[in-house]
């Protein structure tokens, strides 16, 4: 392939591309004739998606570049976003386990008005997603106070700035959670007074799933389940054995990877100044046991059984996400749980999950 044919696709800078979600993106991208030039924050990492069997052969083409910024606070995106036409955000700086609201703020907000910042000095840049959360978006208020609740983009976290500040996790157990929801809420105004006070070619929409399940394509063997973040961990609760026991859902409603990574090509190939809430279906682990056993009896002893006949969230009448805007605007059409989980299965058993005894990947303690 000559270096000419190469430079005649355009680029989507990508930020964090060794991500879950982020992997989606850029296969969505590649698929449709972008270049790839994504970041990650280690030397280390650029050598594990070399030798990731997903990235190999673009890699070796070249449609896939990577740049290191250790930091994306305070880092230089030059490199990554130079000549690029696109840029999805889907780097976050911080985790759920940090010890008071500034150290999810700062980091939080800065980030993303750093990447804004840079980006409109690069004329080329015609669009921009970012990744935000649904965390910005719902009330912390039990299921039981929010039935028949219907969610849109007009709804955020109602908890202001100086009630989350206040809290300490002596004093609230679930403080960091709601810190966590309260800085993707004030990283979205951020970018709000940004647009505001700072002229720019380019678009810039706002992305908003909840959990996100389907398959791992990031996780090559069954030991690489040990250790996962975010929604991956409870994820793979639903494959340790029938005698586990079925976690209660975090959520009601997720959505597929892939149905993420379309919302973020659609956004940026349509050039949207919107904030979208993307998500499809209502789910419990239960839900997800049931259909994995119904789709492979076979493997039967590698699901928990639980409570087969448990309600499901609509049973219960509780919260819906209104995808609708998403639809409409995108032409996003989603994934529904038995595609989901038939595609799971089969990542699963492509890295060997069903060819050792249930559970016996998880390490102890």
């Amino acid at each position: 392939m000559s270096s000419a044919t190469q430079t005649s696709r355009p680029t989507v800078a990508i930020t964090g591309l060794n991500g879950y979600i982020a992997i989606y993106v850029a296969l969505k991208f590649l698929k449709n004739g972008y270049d790839v030039r994504g970041s990650v924050r280690s030397a280390s990492s650029i050598e594990k998606i070399k030798s990731h069997p997903v990235w190999k052969e673009y890699v070796d083409s070249g449609r896939v570049k990577l740049v290191v910024v250790s930091d994306i606070v305070e880092g230089d995106f030059t490199e990554l976003i130079q000549g690029a036409e696109i840029i999805a955000h889907l780097a976050a700086p911080v985790h759920m386990d940090l010890a008071s609201w500034d150290t999810y703020k700062i980091p939080t907000i800065n980030g993303v008005i750093n990447l804004l910042n840079q980006a409109n000095k690069v004329p080329s840049i015609k669009a921009i997603s970012l990744m935000s959360s649904m965390a910005a978006v719902f009330s912390p208020a039990p299921n039981e106070q929010q039935l028949g609740k219907v969610y849109t983009e007009a709804d955020y976290f109602p908890l202001d700035e100086a009630t989350v500040a206040g809290m300490t996790p002596a004093t609230n157990p679930y403080a960091s959670v709601l810190w966590y929801c309260a800085a993707k809420k004030y990283a979205e105004f951020a970018v709000q007074d940004w647009i505001k006070n700072n002229k720019h070619d380019f678009s810039i929409a706002t992305l908003c799933p909840p959990m996100v399940y389907g398959p791992l394509l990031h996780v090559t063997s069954p030991e690489e389940l040990n250790g996962l973040s975010g929604s991956q961990a409870p994820w793979t609760s639903v494959v340790k054995g029938k005698d586990q026991a079925v976690l209660d859902p975090e959520s009601t409603t997720y959505v597929d990877p892939r149905d993420v990574a379309d919302a973020f090509y659609e956004a940026a190939v349509r050039r949207k100044n919107e904030r979208y809430l993307i998500a499809q279906h209502e789910y419990t682990y239960q839900m997800w046991a049931n259909e994995f056993r119904k789709q492979r009896p076979d493997l039967d002893a590698y699901f928990p059984l639980g409570n087969p006949d448990a309600p499901t969230p609509r049973s219960q009448n509780f919260w819906v996400i209104d995808p609708s805007k998403s639809i409409n605007n995108l032409g996003l059409k989603y994934r529904n749980i038995p595609e989901t989980a038939k595609d799971t299965l089969e990542h699963y058993e492509s890295i060997g999950l069903f060819k050792i005894p249930p559970g016996a990947w998880v390490k102890s303690g």
